[in-house]
């Protein structure tokens, strides 16, 4: 069994009350799009090639499942309001290839009513992996005390070559 969480949304998930079945959530396909970014770099007069890694594009999960119960409408609303807000949320997967994987950003959702019955849900979802950049603006090092340093070694070595004679 597949689990996959969007932020504290349980995309796989039974809801029982008094013996009395909510919701069920199931995940019915996950495909994967998680591709490198290699470039040949051609030497001339050599018959080979250097291949230079720039590490892996953001990797693209879809996701097909199937809301059914009284309360799928409101875990309906909840996929729905998480794609209209378009920020990234936080992703928890136990599958292999995308455990590394920590947020998502919801691309696309469309959904449908499952005609034999008005309290279910057949829905896709497309996630792009979304890197958080944090930028720390570093301060430079201050070179001040270096250059002091070597100001005051170069005067006193002139001035000891003028003392000198030199």
């Amino acid at each position: 069994m597949v689990n996959i969480k969007l932020d504290d949304l349980e995309l796989v998930k039974r809801v029982d009350e008094e013996g009395v079945m909510l919701e069920t959530r199931s995940i019915i396909n996950v495909a994967l799009s998680n591709r490198r970014q290699v470039n040949e770099i051609k030497i001339p007069g050599y018959d080979g090639s250097v291949f230079q890694d720039f590490g892996r594009y953001p990797v693209t999960i879809v996701v097909e499942g199937l809301l059914t119960g009284p309360n799928s409408k409101n875990t309906f609303k909840d996929l729905d309001s998480k794609f209209r807000l378009g920020k990234p949320v936080q992703f928890v997967s136990d599958i292999p290839s995308i455990t590394e994987v920590s947020e998502v950003v919801i691309e696309s959702f469309r959904a449908a009513i499952v005609s034999s019955s008005p309290t279910s849900y057949w829905y896709i979802l497309v996630l792009k992996e979304h890197k958080s950049v944090v930028q720390e603006e570093k301060e430079a090092p201050s070179q001040e005390e270096t250059a002091k340093e070597e100001t005051d070694s170069m005067i006193k070595e002139t001035y000891d070559k003028v003392r000198k004679g030199k």
